[in-house]
């Protein structure tokens, strides 16, 4: 109820004139929402008539609505500026959109608001941002291109809307969607498109859950947020770019930092292999160049694969496994570095020679694999190790060939000045202790050139005669060296191969005698199907006498076993070679032996120790028993024959 400071009757009734009170009464209800009976009690007070409250009553209530509009507008204008704000400083994408949802949702005064943003580059879009949402398969929801009433957003880079979602047609239907829809309960859809440039960005959507036609003063409201999401996602876009092509930046950068780092240790490491090979250098240089550059163990392997050099100086342990050889022969091929496939933390590089494999360098990457430039100073490094191996395998190679032209000389019976008259013998690490032979091929020893200098080193000489390769070993355990020497050749060769070593010599004439013992023995092995083993020339000496069709080898065994027993009877006229004969001639009995040769049988008995003495052997044993019996038939058959007229 409107209350009047003065009665109605001090105003003359009916002359058209309000009161003071009346007016501000009027004015107080068009800045506020009264209802019109109380508007039309206080002008009845005035005295107005029914046609005078009426028109007075639409004025205000015109006022009334342009004040209302006004104050809309300005809650609008405020919403806009706070979010225009917030877009400048832009912190957090995330919260400036949420809060532009969110204003959005108050001043239209729908169900629920939601922004989709385009996710993907076929035009598919994801809701981001909801209020009012209750089911949370709708806030996770995710339209495809083309379909929903999002496509047709997209497609008008218009507003869009639909007074009833189930009855829409314009826009192709999606189960998933529907199902969403159909979950929140929503009925009617205002969508605006966020558009920069002719890009969509994605859609800002009001709805509600009812039917409703939506005014123009909600659509305009509802582009200006969605023009301000779509300037806050093109920013955030912008700026995202922004940092994404710093940091591409700063990549490249340090990535040239890094590059110029590894060209100027690739510099480094060319200037020091130079200065190997220019020094004089050997392998073992190369690797601890090698691995001072890499900072990791480096190992370099000869043709088998065995250990030649390495850095550290506590040698690296080598990487032989399964990969191994296959990684070596990749790199032969290619020329390029290996990962070995069983380890992952080695790289081996061959080392190829002109039609040959020289061997390789590995080097371990440990936690983290080798670079381009790394991997290019190990190619790098495994060309002048290849270099220096030709170098270092030309420089063995001709000391082979004279150190076979002094053993030939040697073996041909040449005075030892004259067949080492440069002193080649010297250069080997000791003295010249025992001989073997090995049997070869026909034609093969061109071939097997390299593997021998490899295989003898500095441990002997060689020379090739025939089909046989006769070796003078240095040192001890002839045996030993010459069993490895067999094996490796066999390997290469694929066939059996037999070899013969001899009793040490002490002079070149010795030297010679020893091969040609160890020839004889060698010819004999086929006969007695021996093959692919090495054995004593000392065990097949007999046979040798026995079988041998060389001229003068069962003298020589005669020599070898009575000749200081045959020396003996000569100087003191004794008889020992005949007792002998007597003893083995009736069962090696030492009383039958007395009763021919006409003595006592403890002369027998000391005659035969005196043998034992100068033979250096032992009656219990039956090899020397042996030996003995036949050099003793084939003297007797020798002395027959040259008594015959």
């Amino acid at each position: 109820m409107f209350m009047t400071t003065e009665p109605a009757s001090a105003h003359a009734a009916g002359d058209g004139q309000l009161s003071v009170d009346a007016v501000l009464t009027l004015l107080q209800a068009a800045a506020a929402d009264r209802p019109a009976d109380d508007l039309d009690q206080v002008l009845r007070q005035e005295g107005l008539d029914g046609g005078r409250r009426e028109e007075i009553v639409r004025v205000v209530r015109r006022i009334q609505g342009s004040y209302a509009h006004l104050q809309r507008r300005t809650q609008e204008l405020a919403a806009l500026f706070s979010t225009a704000r917030e877009l400048v400083q832009l912190h957090d994408v995330d919260t400036v959109l949420q809060r532009l949802v969110e204003r959005a949702h108050d001043l239209i005064g729908t169900d629920v608001t939601y922004l989709s943003e385009t996710t993907d580059a076929s035009g598919g879009m994801a809701v981001r941002h909801s209020v009012g949402t209750v089911s949370e398969p709708f806030r996770n929801l995710f339209v495809p291109a083309g379909k929903g009433l999002a496509s047709k957003v997209v497609e008008a880079r218009a507003p869009v809307w639909v007074s009833r979602y189930v009855d829409m047609s314009e826009a192709p239907r999606d189960p998933g969607i529907d199902a969403a829809v159909a979950a929140e309960g929503l009925v009617s859809f205002l969508g605006v498109p966020l558009v920069v440039g002719d890009e969509v960005l994605g859609a800002l959507f009001a709805c509600n859950r009812f039917s409703h036609d939506f005014t123009p003063d909600q659509i305009i409201l509802l582009s200006a947020f969605a023009d301000h999401a779509a300037s806050v996602l093109n920013s955030a876009r912008l700026l995202r770019r922004s940092h994404e092509a710093a940091e591409r930046a700063e990549q490249a950068y340090a990535e040239l930092e890094d590059h110029v780092a590894s060209v100027e240790r690739a510099s480094v490491v060319h200037e020091r292999l130079t200065s190997v090979v220019v020094s004089g250098g050997g392998i073992a240089d190369v690797a601890a160049a090698l691995a001072g550059a890499l900072e990791r163990p480096v190992v370099v392997l000869d043709a088998r694969l065995r250990h030649l050099a390495g850095h550290p100086a506590e040698r690296p342990a080598t990487p032989i496994g399964p990969s191994l050889g296959d990684a070596i022969a990749r790199s032969r091929r290619t020329g390029r570095c290996v990962d070995l496939d069983d380890t992952g933390a080695w790289t081996v590089v061959a080392l190829t020679g002109t039609e040959s494999l020289l061997g390789a360098i590995a080097a371990s990457a440990g936690a983290e694999t080798f670079g381009p430039v790394e991997r290019r100073m190990l190619e790098r490094a495994a060309h002048i190790a290849s270099l220096l191996s030709l170098q270092r395998d030309a420089v063995e190679a001709a000391a082979a060939e004279r150190h076979s032209r002094v053993l030939s000389a040697l073996l041909d019976g040449s005075d030892p000045h004259a067949a080492d008259p440069t002193g080649e013998l010297r250069t080997l690490a000791g003295e010249i202790g025992s001989a073997a032979v090995v049997q070869v091929p026909d034609g093969e020893s061109a071939t097997l050139l390299h593997h021998v200098v490899d295989l003898v080193g500095q441990d002997g000489i060689f020379t090739f005669r025939g089909r046989h390769l006769v070796v003078a070993w240095v040192g001890e355990d002839p045996h030993a060296r010459t069993e490895t020497l067999r094996e490796s050749l066999e390997a290469l060769l694929r066939r059996p191969v037999v070899a013969v070593t001899a009793p040490a010599p002490t002079s070149p004439s010795d030297l010679a005698r020893a091969v040609a013992t160890a020839q004889n023995a060698l010819s004999v092995l086929p006969s007695l199907d021996v093959s692919g083993v090495t054995v004593s020339a000392d065990a097949y000496a007999p046979y040798v006498g026995l079988f041998s069709d060389e001229p003068g080898a069962a003298a020589r065994f005669v020599d070898a076993m009575l000749g200081p027993v045959i020396d003996w009877d000569s100087r003191r006229h004794t008889d020992l070679v005949r007792t002998l004969a007597a003893y083995f001639a009736h069962g090696e009995s030492g009383s039958a032996a007395a009763r021919v040769l006409h003595v006592h049988k403890n002369t027998v008995q000391q005659r035969l120790e005196r043998v034992v003495t100068l033979t250096d052997g032992r009656w219990s044993d039956a090899e020397f028993r042996f030996r003995l019996h036949a050099a003793v038939r084939l003297h007797g058959l020798r002395g027959s024959a040259v008594r015959e007229p």
